[in-house]
């Protein structure tokens, strides 16, 4: 009885192991779209996108911040749009907004885990992967954002992160008129 047990834990052991091992590193983007990107090479990969409908760049561009892009497309299928905030001339945030008739929250967040594990943070509204590269969260509605970590963390040490988040959420806010 003792060695059937025994031999039940260690067949449990490998088995979770196993599960662990197959776990793959956070992506840091979706599909040709990557973190830190030159900016030219995703208006690039956009124009030959079909997940998405870009024609070029805007005629006018509304950013306060030096040294700042912002590419706001209309999505096809699957997303509603996508947002790629670039920094220097490379990409460091991507959010894509998810449409919710061809996808849900649910299905999203049972995706990402199988193949991310655990998130390291969970809440009604958020769940969120993150590595020393790339932060991922899956947020309600329905948004998949991707985040440059270093990058990022060098904008917060710099003092710099929280008028970048105010400068983009007062364009967002303009966009609805």
């Amino acid at each position: 009885m003792r060695l059937l047990l025994a031999l039940f834990l260690i067949v449990l052991c490998l088995a979770t192991n196993l599960s662990a091992q197959t776990k793959v590193l956070l992506s840091t983007g979706f599909d040709t779209f990557k973190l830190g990107m030159p900016l030219e090479e995703l208006k690039k990969a956009l124009k030959s996108s079909t997940y998405f409908v870009y024609e070029g760049d805007p005629d006018v561009t509304l950013l306060s911040r030096p040294n700042t892009s912002l590419i706001d497309v209309t999505g096809i299928t699957y997303f509603s749009h996508g947002v790629f905030q670039f920094l220097d001339g490379t990409l460091y945030s991507i959010t894509l907004e998810l449409n919710p008739v061809q996808l849900d929250y649910f299905s999203m967040y049972t995706t990402l885990t199988k193949k991310y594990g655990d998130p390291v943070a969970l809440d009604p509204s958020t769940a969120r992967w993150e590595s020393s590269q790339v932060r991922l969260t899956l947020e309600r509605p329905l948004s998949v954002k991707y985040l440059d970590m270093p990058r990022f963390l060098a904008l917060q040490k710099s003092g710099t992160t929280q008028k970048a988040l105010q400068s983009l959420t007062r364009e967002r806010f303009l966009e609805n008129f």
